[in-house]
């Protein structure tokens, strides 16, 4: 992510209205320039130089090796465990801290948005993920890990999120999110060699990518196994199984693909020889429904894969999609579970941690633990420890692990221990102790002496927590970054950060107040924004939700990643015109909703929330909550001060600001010029597997316009969608269905709709498929099954039918596509003749009727981000 605090309209990549590829004397000058500038230290480079400790002796002949499996993380430890190296998103940094005492002995700047660091056994190289700059930095370090100088930064494709190195340190693997590929380095042991990249392999194409090869894999966790042989990476998102359909909790499944490598080879083709889906299914959640039946989910958002013994752990926030939606059974704290690493792997389950937070231990308060993310071990054999990262809780999860690697809750079936990190009561973790938004955790003891310490990386809070693993406590905490200056944008905006990211919420706490003033972001910390808007992007699920089924809209089109005042209308259906009529989602789906009898003639919780009563009064909530006829923004709420600073923020106002100006669109997959020229600066990537053909590319964008798609998915945006009016909408703006009972009452803005006859696509029976596509889209009806969903006009009046149109901006980075789910893939989106028609002018010819043109649209589609420029004359 972005610096928070910085707008990100302010583009720091080129604007690509077009990839177009540079003649072959451009690219030889390109390649020599680049070639100079790597081998010239910057500035900054200079300042390391002088503040890092001199670099150390030459390696010895027999090089280190790590004695346990690696995974990726945004946080690692030297293989001595002298050193802890973080990466900062928020300034593009890489810190390193010198373990015994807790301090920091280096700054080291990196590429746009750095996501993970591995190091390999040797403590010669350090190797940094920058995911907004499509590349990696590779560092020399020095000082025997306190420190380090980037010697050059490689391109490896779109969206790099996670790398990880073998254990016996000769490969490292990089995980391009967008661009669907592992980037292969061979790792040089011997200094001044610096490691170069074999190659690429492709996901997308390889037999993990099973029953559709058109999906985009997205692969993000990693991890390699003790003997340097095979390579775990997960599927982020869920896709449908065969057979199944969206909005139902057993319709999606998780996957993990094994790649068999061979880390001596000097070949790509030689380095990976296979590769084998192990697909994760549904499983009993463990929570019955409001109507007492039994939940199921499905593993999702897999970011991490973490490997003990024989056994592959996947943390990941797992989905139950079907309604009736409540905060207690539709976000899940799964690990799930992959036996036999060492064999035939099969899929062993998953342990629901929200289990485990059904009775507290004694002395705490119930608490969840949203949206799990990373995992370490104390030990790497026999009896033990797993601490899990509980992102939007603010936790660290304990669990036991025995001698056979299964892992269990510290005390009953109902209860495990968690660490609280950002307990205000306690002064250890309370203000600029507090550890806010954990990432990632690595465990190891100092220079392999006494106790194990959890290092714990907070990104809202910029800093790393320490836990004594011996007495679950927070020993120290170390500052990374300064917070923004008090009064500024910048901490307001920071403060809506915290907001998103957090299932609980800190807030101020006047004089006279009776109510709670913590864990109001939703019940007893269950579920965050972030738990199904991850990075403020998507989680990829199909919600059965009050208007329908309806995918978890990308919030990165909300308004222009170059115009912080071109806004659109929210939702599928145009039901919100403001981020703050979110605070019904917050009260009614993460929390408890109404309440009866009233309390001081309000049906909300005062004890939840966000906004309190218009009278001012934080001890009572609002008589009401309306999407349109009372605008949200501005009025009375919980205040939020962050440590150090004087000014207090309206915690719902802070979160639309940080919607508005701090949620990035995710890059769109690479050209093949653009991975063979990637800018100054940068080495290029010597394979262009996985890149988009730049024909393609150039023909794709012509077709898209000329098929008209352009008077839909216009301007900035690349939708016609535009916030034009005031808050509140005049009162004839605002439609329902009324005053037929069959279909759900909610207002709408009708006009903004517009139909392509979307409604019910893809659903079987209902006589609206795309040919040749499967049947998987979420029937149109709400949450409680019963009536019809928004979309159709029931009753007549000439309104009601369509929806509020998308964004394109990351599209390929956000499927699935339509509101309910339809297609999982760009290649059913432009086989939809309904939906193409929708942009011909009379008499026009379609010229996307051939396969070959619709996939020359979709190759462009790909690549199409927030630098895309749209052109302004489309003759």
């Amino acid at each position: 992510m972005n610096e928070i605090s910085t707008p990100i309209y302010q583009q720091r990549r080129k604007p690509r209205s077009l990839a177009i590829a540079l003649p072959a004397t451009l690219g030889i000058i390109s390649t020599l320039l680049i070639g100079t500038v790597a081998s010239v230290p910057s500035l900054q480079t200079a300042l390391a130089q002088t503040s890092a400790p001199e670099a150390p002796a030459a390696p010895e002949a027999v090089a280190a090796v790590y004695n346990t499996p690696t995974t990726s993380s945004p946080i690692a430890m030297t293989n001595d465990k002298l050193f802890v190296w973080a990466v900062n998103s928020s300034d593009d940094s890489v810190y390193v801290i010198n373990a015994s005492t807790n301090a920091v002995t280096s700054k080291i700047t990196v590429g746009d948005d750095p996501q993970a660091v591995a190091i390999d056994p040797n403590s010669e190289y350090a190797y940094v993920a920058n995911a907004a700059d499509n590349s990696v930095s590779v560092i020399h370090i020095t000082g025997g890990g306190a420190g380090g100088v980037v010697e050059r930064t490689f391109a490896t494709g779109a969206e790099p999120w996670n790398v990880v190195i073998s254990p016996d340190g000769k490969r490292v693997y990089v995980a391009n999110s967008v661009q669907d590929t592992i980037t292969i380095f061979k790792s040089d042991v011997a200094f001044p060699t610096v490691p170069s990249i074999i190659g690429n392999v492709t996901l997308s194409d390889s037999a993990c990518n099973t029953d559709n090869d058109k999906r985009h894999f997205q692969p993000r966790g990693l991890a390699v196994t003790q003997d340097s042989t095979r390579l775990y990476v997960s599927r982020f998102l869920s896709m449908v199984k065969p057979g199944g359909v969206q909005a139902t909790d057993g319709g999606k499944e998780g996957l993990v693909c094994r790649l068999d490598i061979n880390t001596s080879a000097a070949t790509k083709a030689a380095s990976v020889t296979g590769f084998s889906p192990i697909k994760l299914p549904s499983s009993n959640a463990g929570f019955k429904d409001k109507n007492l039946n039994d939940t199921a989910a499905y593993p999702n958002q897999m970011q991490s894969v973490v490997i003990r013994g024989n056994t592959a752990f996947m943390p990941n926030v797992a989905a139950s999609t079907s309604g009736p939606l409540k905060f207690n059974n539709d976000t899940h704290a799964y690990v799930n579970i992959i036996s036999n690493t060492n064999g035939t792997e099969a899929a062993a389950g998953a342990l629901n941690l929200h289990l485990g937070a059904r009775v507290p231990e004694a002395g705490k308060k119930k608490l969840f633990f949203a949206n799990v993310w990373g995992m370490a071990f104390t030990n790497n054999s026999g009896a033990g420890s797993a601490y899990v990262v509980s992102q939007a809780s603010d936790v660290l999860v304990k669990l036991n692990v025995d001698a056979s690697d299964a892992i269990a809750f510290t005390g009953s079936v109902s209860t495990t221990r968690y660490i609280d990190l950002n307990d205000p009561a306690t002064p250890a973790t309370a203000g600029v102790n507090a550890g806010k938004n954990p990432l990632g955790i690595v465990i190891g003891a100092p220079g392999n002496v006494g106790t194990p310490k959890a290092y714990v990386l907070n990104h809202v809070s910029r800093n790393v927590s320490v836990v004594d693993t011996g007495t679950d406590a927070v020993v120290a905490t170390i500052k990374l970054q300064d917070l923004p200056t008090p009064g500024s944008k910048g901490e307001e905006v920071l403060v809506g950060a915290e907001m998103f990211f957090s299932s609980r919420g800190n807030f101020e706490r006047p004089a006279g107040t009776t109510v709670s003033t913590n864990d109001r972001l939703s019940s007893e910390g269950w579920q965050a924004c972030s738990s199904c808007h991850f990075n403020g992007w998507t989680d990829g699920e199909v919600w059965s939700f009050n208007a329908g089924p309806r995918k978890s809209v990308p919030l990165n089109a909300t308004w222009s990643p170059h115009n912080v005042d071109d806004q659109r209308v929210l939702n599928y259906s145009a039901i919100f015109d403001e981020v703050q009529d979110f605070e019904l989602n917050i009260r009614n789906v993460s929390g408890p909703g109404a309440i009866s009898p009233t309390i001081n003639g309000s049906a909300f919780d005062p004890l939840h929330g966000l906004l309190i009563s218009d009278t001012g009064d934080i001890n009572s909530a609002p008589l009401v909550i309306n999407a349109f006829a009372k605008p949200n923004a501005g009025r009375p709420g919980l205040k939020v001060k962050l440590p150090g600073s004087t000014f207090e923020w309206q915690g719902l106002d802070a979160l639309k600001e940080w919607v508005r100006r701090a949620i990035r669109t995710p890059n769109g997959a690479l050209t093949n010029a653009e991975l063979a020229t990637p800018g100054l600066g940068k080495t290029a990537n010597p394979d262009n597997t996985g890149g988009i053909p730049n024909s393609d590319a150039s023909q794709g964008r012509r077709l898209f316009f000329q098929a008209g798609c352009g008077s839909c998915h216009a301007g900035p945006k690349w939708t016609v969608s535009r916030k034009d009016f005031t808050s509140p909408p005049a009162a004839t703006e605002i439609s329902t269905e009324a005053p037929v009972t069959t279909t759900v009452g909610a207002q709408y803005l009708n006009r903004f709709l517009r139909d392509i006859k979307s409604f019910n696509l893809n659903v079987a029976g209902a006589g609206n498929t795309i040919a040749g596509q499967p049947e998987i889209g979420g029937i149109e009806k709400i949450e409680n099954g019963v009536l019809g969903a928004l979309g159709k006009d029931v009753n007549g009046d000439g309104k009601g039918n369509g929806y509020n149109v998308p964004s394109l901006l990351g599209i390929f980075n956000l499927p699935p596509y339509y509101h309910n789910g339809a297609c999982e893939t760009l290649d059913c989106v432009l086989a939809n003749a309904d939906h193409r028609a929708a942009g011909l002018k009379v008499g026009q010819t379609d010229p996307l009727t051939s396969a070959a043109s619709q996939a020359k649209v979709v190759a462009w589609l790909k690549t199409l981000d927030a630098n895309t420029v749209f052109p302004i004359n489309l003759s």
